[in-house]
């Protein structure tokens, strides 16, 4: 196989599905008027020990903070998440689920593990693993180092 066509290979994949990788995990969200990265959200409040903050947030997923407040905003609109001060430090604003939001959040994962049960159970859990190593081996070698402004071109 040559070069050229491992590259169009590559792009058909992309068009045919890598593509639309986000409408198709964004699919159980909708019902509930949200997206892919406000489910995340709440899963990370949902699941996390201790109360968590835009900031821990933001930090965890590698985003601004502004991005991580966008995304809230119509969290709370929909009255899923509530903000509270710390009481020791004010400026501090905890983040928690509201119980709508616990039903929601439970739903989606619900939902969430099991469409990816039907994905493992057609592609099979070793094949799944092994794709799952191409795609963090292709992260860490081209993505990241490009997204880093790292020239990864010989030239």
């Amino acid at each position: 196989m040559t070069e050229y066509s491992t590259l169009t290979d590559f792009i058909g994949v992309y068009m045919s599905s890598l593509k639309h990788m986000e409408t198709m995990l964004s699919q159980p969200m909708r019902q509930f008027g949200i997206s892919f990265e406000q489910w995340l959200i709440m899963a990370s409040i949902s699941h996390s020990e201790q109360p968590l903050t835009l900031t821990e947030i933001a930090a965890e997923r590698d985003v601004t903070k502004g991005a991580v407040g966008r995304q809230l905003k119509p969290l709370l609109e929909l009255k899923f998440i509530t903000q509270t001060p710390d009481e020791k430090d004010r400026r501090r604003i905890f983040l928690a689920l509201t119980t709508e939001g616990q039903r929601v959040e439970a739903e989606i994962s619900k939902r969430v593990k099991a469409r990816s049960k039907q994905w493992i159970d057609a592609f099979g859990l070793e094949e799944a693993r092994e794709l799952l190593r191409g795609v963090h081996r292709f992260d860490d070698l081209i993505m990241q180092p490009a997204l880093n402004g790292e020239n990864i071109e010989k030239l």
